[in-house]
Order: C-alpha cells, then sequence, then structure tokens
C-alpha cells in the first residue's frame, strides 16, 4: 500500500483499525508450537537495548509463552553492516537476524526461510519490501517518518515558527537558531551513519517513490538536474554555512542527544525513532516536537515512510520455529515499538508516539519509500556506492572539488550500469 495525501485522522485510524493483537493464539498463528525450543541466537543493530537489558527482559517474557525455550542469546553490533557481512559468506550467521540492503531479492532463497504464512500482506506494512516472485523473506522490525525533529524552546527563543514549509524558511530557522548562539541543526557527520537521510532526501524531493529506478536510466545521477543532486547540495549548504556541528569528524552522535534534549542544539533530520531516545535524555516530551521537512519552494511538503530494518530467519538455522516465535514475539507483544519509537509493522498494533501526531497534522503527502529492484542493487554494489551507509556521502562533502566529486560518482555508477546484465 502507498500512503499518499494522507490525512492525521485517517493515518491514526488505519494504525488502530483492528482489534487487539494481544490474544495467544494470534501470536502463535502460523508457527508450529510444538517445534518451539531449545535456543536460538539473534543478530542485530540495538547494542543500547542489550546493554540496558531490555533483551534480557524480552527473553523471560518470551520463555513465559513458550517454556520449552531454553534462551535467546542476543549478539549486537555497533557496525551492523560491516560485522554481518562476513558471516553471510558462512553457514554461522545465526537464525534471527536483519536483512543487509546489499543483499540482491534474487539471492534472498539462497540465505532466508520464507515467510508467507506468518502475515497476509494487509496485515503489515511494507510486506513485498523484502520478497521475490511471491516469497516473501523479510518483515520490517519496525518504521518511521522522516522530519525534523526538533527542541521547540530553541526555536521559540529564535524567532522560528512552524512548521517550515519550503528551504527558504529551513534555511531562515537555521540562521536565526545559529544568531541565538546555539547549534541549529546536528547532522552527525562524524557517526556516518545518521548520512544515510540524504540517500532518503532524494524521495521528499522527488515528491514519488520513483528516484532510484529513475537512476537506472540517467547519464548525470549526482551532477545533473536530479533530486540526488538537490539532496547533497543542501547537505553543503548546511556545512558551509556553519548550521550544523563544529566539530564534524567525531562521533558525537550520544553527545548530540543531550545537546538537542537540553536546549543547547536545535533540530535533527531523522526519524521519529529518535524521540524516545531524547526523552530518556532528560528532554520534557511536551518540549520535544516533530514535522516534515521541506523540499522546494512550493510550500507543499513531501515526507517519507521508511520501514527499518527487516528481520529474516537464517536458511541455515537448525531452530527455524524458535526463531519465527521470538520475530513474531518482537513485532506484536514486545514493547520494542515503543521503546524505538517506531510506527508498529503488524498494522492493528497503535503506535504510542504523541509526536505522530503533529507530524501529520501538517497534512503532508506520505510517500512509502520502494523496494530497490535486483537491478539497481547490482549497480550501486558494481559502483561501490554505499547507500544508506553515510561513507561515500563523508568522501563526497570533504572531497576538495565538491562539484568533481560529484561526476566521479556519476562515473562510477555508468561503469556499473554497463555492466548491468
Amino acid at each position: 500500500m502507498l500512503l499518499k495525501n494522507v490525512t492525521n485522522s485517517f493515518l491514526i485510524s488505519a494504525f488502530a483499525c483492528c482489534a487487539s493483537f494481544n490474544a495467544l493464539a494470534e501470536i502463535k498463528d502460523g508457527i508450529d508450537t510444538d517445534k518451539v525450543k531449545g535456543s536460538i541466537t539473534f543478530y542485530t543493530n540495538r547494542t543500547d537495548l542489550l546493554e540496558a537489558g531490555t533483551y534480557d527482559r524480552y527473553e523471560k517474557e518470551f520463555k513465559k509463552l513458550y517454556p520449552n525455550v531454553d534462551s535467546v542469546n542476543v549478539v549486537a553490533f555497533a557496525d551492523y553492516r560491516s560485522s554481518i557481512r562476513p558471516r553471510m559468506n558462512t553457514n554461522e550467521y545465526g537464525d534471527l537476524l536483519f536483512i543487509l540492503p546489499s543483499v540482491p531479492s534474487g539471492s534472498f532463497a539462497n540465505f532466508f526461510e520464507p515467510l508467507n504464512s506468518l502475515y497476509k500482506e494487509e496485515e503489515v506494512y511494507f510486506y513485498n519490501s523484502w520478497a521475490e516472485e511471491g516469497t516473501v523473506y523479510g518483515i520490517s522490525s519496525g518504521n518511521s517518518l522522516e522530519g525534523l525533529v526538533y527542541n521547540k524552546q530553541v526555536l521559540k527563543d529564535a524567532g522560528v515558527e512552524v512548521p517550515l514549509k519550503t528551504l527558504t524558511e529551513f534555511f531562515d530557522a537555521n540562521k536565526k537558531i545559529k544568531e541565538s548562539g546555539k547549534t541549529p541543526i546536528y547532522i552527525n557527520f562524524g557517526a556516518k551513519w545518521p548520512l544515510q537521510v540524504w540517500d532518503k532526501f532524494p524521495l521528499v524531493v522527488e515528491g514519488n517513490e520513483n528516484v532510484y529506478e529513475k537512476m537506472l536510466k540517467q547519464d548525470t545521477p549526482f551532477s545533473g538536474d536530479t533530486a540526488y543532486n538537490a539532496s547533497f547540495n543542501v547537505l553543503k549548504k548546511l556545512i558551509d554555512n556553519g548550521y550544523t556541528e563544529d566539530d564534524l569528524m567525531t562521533n558525537s552522535w550520544e553527545n548530540s542527544k543531550d545537546f538537542i534534549a537540553k536546549g543547547e542544539a536545535g533540530m535533527y533530520y531523522l526519524g521519529n525513532w529518535v524521540v524516545p531516545q531524547l526523552i530518556e535524555r532528560g528532554a520534557d516530551p511536551e518540549n520535544i516536537g516533530f514535522m516534515p521537512i521541506p523540499s522546494d519552494e512550493s510550500g507543499n511538503l513531501n515526507a517519507q515512510m521508511n520501514h527499518d530494518w527487516g528481520y529474516a530467519i537464517s536458511k541455515q538455522s537448525k531452530n527455524k520455529e524458535t526463531a519465527k516465535a521470538y520475530m513474531k514475539f518482537l513485532l506484536e507483544v514486545s514493547d520494542f515499538d515503543s521503546i524505538a519509537g517506531f510506527i508498529p509493522t503488524v498494522k492493528s498494533k497503535e503506535p504510542t508516539l504523541p509526536q505522530l501526531n503533529e507530524y501529520m497534522s501538517y497534512q503532508p503527502n506520505v510517500i512509502q519509500s520502494p523496494k530497490n529492484s535486483s537491478q539497481f542493487i547490482e549497480v550501486a554494489n558494481n559502483s561501490r556506492i554505499d547507500f544508506y551507509s553515510g561513507g561515500y556521502v563523508q568522501d563526497l562533502i570533504t572531497a576538495s572539488d565538491f562539484t568533481k566529486a560529484l561526476k566521479q560518482l556519476d562515473q562510477r555508477w555508468n561503469r556499473a550500469r554497463k555492466r548491468l546484465k
């Protein structure tokens, strides 16, 4: 389902459309409960939840539902992509894991188990995002809207009125916040991974889901008059004007949350999932706002709805039913959605984040992120442009010649495009 021109009432009612999901029969639907036993290993990127003991609590709650389960071993990686990739070349990549974006859909069957028996298409968001020829291999762990998460008091003190509806208003807001003595926007350049939003902003610029597939036919997708070029130029202008953190190269992710929460900085361009993390750092929930980011001068707001990582069951798992049951537990029973600030994947489960109501009150055109084709993934892999990781964005912005660096990306893309099978 592609959500367009979604009003607040429509979106909230869609989230709340169905009956309670907590019935035990529903939780175990699609699971061979007699085989739910033994031990499994789950690979995740949420080091914070592991350290906080959240997964220990989940294990206890899961074992109450399935007493024959011995243990759920959770292994968390700060850099999930580079840590899990070598394991994918072996048979040792756990029982439950997240699907790497670099895995082409044509290869899903080589690594993962089919999951069609667990949910129907109308029951979950992004049902087909990890599907190939009608077979589903992944289920979104949660979903979010991208936009400007902001400290209301910082913007108010700087004389900034919300919502921001044009790029001019956005840059003016940054200027006013800077003049007030605060950091306007934290892009977390040094942490690298937060820069992935600049791979998503092109969808907002374009106003539809066709950005990535169009690149397969574009000779200058990065340096030409394109959504990607517009995205990188917004980022470059923020940095050049001194609207971001001063120290770009240090990983200041954890500190940045304190700065936003305590009113020393104004905004993030991230997903709604960061809101609970700011509250954990002491932010008054009433003082954290959330609005779409403008992309042009029209005054019309576009918004992108993303899925997060996709859960998958390893084809090599010796305990597939237990892994499936734990995945369903995380999606349907656990409070992971609330902790992560996600829009639940299971549509019958209501979101708990009030900031989503503010966001949707501005009535943006909501675009669901598309599934990348095998052709796009092949060209991306062959060009060695690591979309959604932030690495190549760092290289682009720190290049001595920005224009030349954009053209070099075009060259890499086109060489890979010519090799497309």
